[in-house]
């Protein structure tokens, strides 16, 4: 354990602020991409979003590991756009049998819906390296989020490193007893059936827990304790309601834009 990593963390301006508002306003953040309708204001928001990681130590190629999927997602829609939406003709690819024709609406709006998908993957990935799940899940306790959803979250996050644990041994042990050198097709049912035993042993792990939280008295309408025992500061609320004003001001500018 590197005490040199505590103290990165903690002379990060964006690890030091309350989590409680990191995590409102990120979220919110995610939500105001997810509306915008103006390209310029969602690539305004997606560069805000990649600035966050200039203010804290990271791991690069985690970063590009988290964000690759998305942004082939986002490429994929983009495409999809390009090429169904619209009337105004922009170029046609002639193909053997058809052509594809792309549309100069399709154009913009898949660009749009291309910088609103990364700008809220950049700010969820933003607070996932700057802030703790478990502060993250207490924090939606707090707004008001069901107390079911927040615990089947919480051992969502907490069981899914287990379940990779287990796929990566019965993985090796495969790999051990030379299961690389069968057939293509042995090697599918190979790994369906290693699919289908990681399925089957979190089920059963999953009804243990349950029962063990049962026996332990948990009501999914019980109170717990409070999880934030001190208050935000008056710095980071002032944060806060800056960057709340500046989410209502980008909402706002999208709206006159149209």
């Amino acid at each position: 354990m590197s005490l040199a990593r505590f103290a990165d963390e903690s002379s990060s301006p964006l690890r030091r602020l309350d989590s409680r508002i990191k995590t409102v306003v990120l979220l919110s953040a995610v939500a105001v991409a997810s509306v915008l309708s103006q390209w310029y204001l969602a690539l305004a928001l997606w560069l805000a979003a990649i600035s966050l990681f200039c203010v804290m130590p990271f791991d690069r190629r985690a970063l590009l590991k988290r964000l690759i999927m998305p942004m082939g997602i986002a490429w994929l829609v983009f495409l999809s756009v390009l090429f169904t939406h619209g009337s105004r003709l922009l170029f046609t690819i002639p193909l053997h049998y058809f052509s594809l024709d792309a549309y100069q609406e399709g154009l913009v709006f898949g660009i749009v819906l291309f910088l609103r998908i990364m700008a809220a993957v950049t700010l969820v990935a933003a607070l996932s390296f700057s802030t703790p799940m478990i502060d993250i899940l207490e924090t939606l306790r707090l707004c008001k989020v069901p107390h079911t959803v927040i615990d089947i979250a919480d051992m969502m996050y907490r069981y899914v490193f287990i379940m990779q644990d287990t796929a990566f041994t019965m993985r090796q042990a495969q790999i051990s007893r030379l299961g690389e050198t069968v057939s293509w097709l042995r090697r599918v049912r190979d790994t369906g059936k290693v699919a289908g035993g990681i399925l089957i042993r979190s089920l059963d792990r999953s009804t243990r827990i349950y029962q063990a939280m049962l026996a332990r008295g948990y009501d999914e309408d019980s109170h717990d304790l409070c999880f934030f025992t001190t208050k935000v500061p008056r710095r980071d609320k002032l944060i806060g309601l800056a960057a709340g004003l500046l989410l209502i001001l980008v909402v706002t500018l999208n709206v006159l834009s149209r």
